[in-house]
Parts: C-alpha cells; sequence; structure tokens
C-alpha cells in the first residue's frame, strides 16, 4: 500500500508549482445577461485553456424567458454557442456537459436531446448527464446546462 500511496503524493505535492503557471479569467461576454453573484464564463490557462460555463439557461440577455421546453433548450445552446465564442472555444471543444431538466419524470425531454444532438457535431460528442430536478434558481426556466470546454494551445 505504500508504493501505491508515495506516486499519488508526489503527484500532488507537484500539483500547486504547476498551477502557479495558469491564469484564471472570469467574465460576463457582451450579448449575455450581467449577472452580480456568478460569472457566465471562466477560463484557465496555462498549457491549454479549460473553458468552464455554469448555469447557461434559455433565456436572453434582457432576461426574457420562453415558455416551453422547446424553446429554452433552442435558447439555452444559442447562449451555450455565444459564450463559447466569447472564450476562444468551439463546440468541438466541449468535452463535458450537465443538463438538468425540471419535472423531468413528467415531461417529455426530447426536443432538449435532440438539440444536444444536434449541436455537437460528429466525433465531437462530449461525456454527459442529465439529471432531474424539482425546480432551478430562475422558476421560470425548465432546464440549465453546465459545460466545460478544452482549448489545447497551438
Amino acid at each position: 500500500m505504500i508504493k501505491i500511496l508515495t506516486p499519488l503524493f508526489a503527484v500532488i505535492a507537484m500539483v500547486p508549482v504547476a498551477m502557479a503557471d495558469v491564469e484564471i479569467k472570469r467574465w460576463n461576454p457582451e450579448g449575455l445577461g450581467q449577472p452580480v453573484g456568478y460569472s457566465q464564463v471562466v477560463t484557465i490557462e496555462g498549457t491549454g485553456k479549460m473553458v468552464l460555463l455554469g448555469g447557461k439557461a434559455g433565456l436572453t440577455a434582457d432576461d426574457y424567458i420562453p415558455e416551453t421546453l422547446a424553446e429554452q433548450s433552442k435558447l439555452t445552446w444559442e447562449n451555450v454557442d455565444l459564450a463559447l465564442k466569447a472564450a476562444g472555444a468551439t463546440r468541438e471543444d466541449v468535452v463535458e456537459i450537465e443538463i438538468f431538466i425540471v419535472d423531468l419524470a413528467n415531461i417529455d425531454p426530447n426536443p432538449a436531446y435532440q438539440d444536444v444532438r444536434d449541436f455537437f457535431p460528429a466525433g465531437h460528442k462530449p461525456v454527459s448527464m442529465v439529471i432531474g430536478v424539482s425546480a432551478l434558481a430562475i422558476p421560470e426556466l425548465k432546464m440549465e446546462v453546465n459545460v466545460r470546454a478544452i482549448v489545447a494551445n497551438d
């Protein structure tokens, strides 16, 4: 057991040194809402760049929210695309998504599922998970997504 733990501790000990070369940038791109309590986009740059998009949803920059899941889903992925582009990333760079759908057991989620399938090009499908929730922070929202992308330095 000591042989297994020793290399693990060596890797953990090296993390702070490597993180010293990383720059974290947080901002709210033009065209998206300008929230006070969180960032629309976070990038982490070093040997590559990690882009984190938290809480992308189907609402416009002026807080208009369509009524149906289908309309919200379409707008959600438009907002994801806008945020990715603002961060210097593309759909091809996305490696993970988490989709939260309100009242999943009692609705037809297929419009949202189809939008995900259509959003990512063949050969660039991220890992994903769908989570049914009872509500989101904004009561009118029917879905929300978190997105993680990695952009390699050239």
